[in-house]
């Protein structure tokens, strides 16, 4: 057992509202971890806090060894991040795109030249390198986002929805992306309301109206629940969750 995230207890409240309700769970080293739940769950706003954008209102977590709330810049360092809305430049060239987030993350010279060349070809980019963004597919987009995210080469990597508004095929194509990734020891914690996504996942945790309601493998969640499907699953958990 060798987790780099550790959540304890971890709460958000905005004024009367709580989003994320006491959650905890682990997220081992090399791991694909899968955080499921309707929108307006808490998903995005977990991922936040956890990629140190947003302060806990309670409860703690360390991400790579460092404190979400003491030292959020810290854990920046260590994470990419890729957002449902993808974080790119319409108006850049895939190129500059590239070149612009490898600067964020203080890549430079040769390194730079290198590890953008690497990405292009991970995400079949190669001959796309002048194009503005913008006119790029959706399922191209996502891919040069993935690329834009994990340019500084991070051990932890957050995906907030990131198949939401491409097609199935595209979809799949970017899972092959992601277990790609994590065979090169990359901690992956994705967020995503697509059942059928979450059995690509080695563990995936359920949460609903803001609580953790479930953690285990796909074929665990289902063997507790009794059901054939994940969706039946949620389903059936959602329902006891509220009585």
């Amino acid at each position: 057992m060798n987790p780099v995230i550790i959540v304890e207890a971890l709460s958000k409240v905005f004024g009367r509202f709580t989003a994320v309700d006491h959650v905890s769970f682990t997220v081992e080293r090399g791991e694909i971890f899968g955080f499921l739940g309707p929108n307006g769950a808490g998903k995005s706003t977990t991922i936040r806090m956890l990629c140190g954008l947003f302060s806990s209102s309670s409860g703690t977590a360390r991400v790579h060894g460092f404190d979400i709330n003491r030292d959020p810049e810290r854990v920046r360092q260590n994470i990419g991040y890729m957002s449902q809305k993808f974080s790119l430049y319409k108006d850049l060239t895939v190129a500059e795109n590239m070149a612009f987030f490898g600067g964020i993350y203080g890549l430079k010279g040769a390194r730079l030249h290198d590890r953008s060349a690497a990405m292009m070809s991970l995400a079949g980019l190669k001959g796309f390198e002048k194009h503005l963004t913008g006119t790029l597919s959706g399922a191209l987009q996502q891919r040069l986002a993935l690329g834009c995210a994990v340019l500084h080469e991070p051990p932890i990597l957050f995906l907030d929805e990131p198949t939401s508004g491409v097609d199935p095929v595209a979809r799949r194509l970017f899972w092959d992306l992601i277990h790609d990734l994590a065979g090169h020891g990359i901690t992956i914690l994705i967020t995503t309301h697509f059942m059928d996504e979450a059995e690509f996942c080695g563990r995936i945790g359920f949460i609903n109206a803001g609580r953790l309601i479930a953690l285990d493998t796909p074929s665990g969640i289902k063997r507790q629940t009794a059901t054939a499907t994940l969706e039946e699953a949620f389903i059936k958990l959602a329902n006891r969750a509220v009585t």
